[in-house]
């Protein structure tokens, strides 16, 4: 039987593991592309972004400077090149509490080589950015 006390304490662990997996501290970079005068850094709490669902940072920084700065509302697609019909995936993209950054969850079927697109309208100019990542 779970006690009110264990229920607490299972909850605090997950609240902090989310919170630590967001930190940037404990973010590594996986990719970086360059947009005008803006870096679009892909950032995740593991050394690569997994098939189906994950969960990763989108930031955008200036150049030179590398301050982050606000781009306005983000979206973003995946495809996956394949004979015939492409496979398509979905990104998902939202703003965070701090200016520039982004909380992005994908949903990819499958691993392999997977093109992402990002597209931003606003501060300083309307832009976007493709990437090629493997995905585990």
């Amino acid at each position: 039987m779970v006690t009110a006390a264990k229920r607490i304490a299972l909850l605090t662990a997950c609240v902090l593991a989310a919170a630590c997996r967001n930190d940037p501290a404990n973010l590594t970079e996986l990719e970086r592309a360059r947009a005008g005068p803006l870096e679009v850094v892909l950032l995740s709490s593991r050394e690569a972004i997994r098939h189906g669902t994950d969960d990763f940072v989108i930031e955008f920084r200036s150049s030179p400077g590398g301050a982050l700065v606000d781009v306005g509302a983000v979206k973003g697609s995946a495809s996956m090149p394949m004979a015939g019909t492409p496979m398509l995936g979905s990104i998902d993209i939202a703003r965070t509490s701090v200016p520039g950054r982004y909380q992005a969850r994908s949903d990819l079927g499958m691993a392999g080589t997977w093109r992402m697109t990002i597209e931003w309208r606003g501060s300083p100019e309307a832009g976007s950015v493709t990437l090629s990542r493997s995905v585990q």
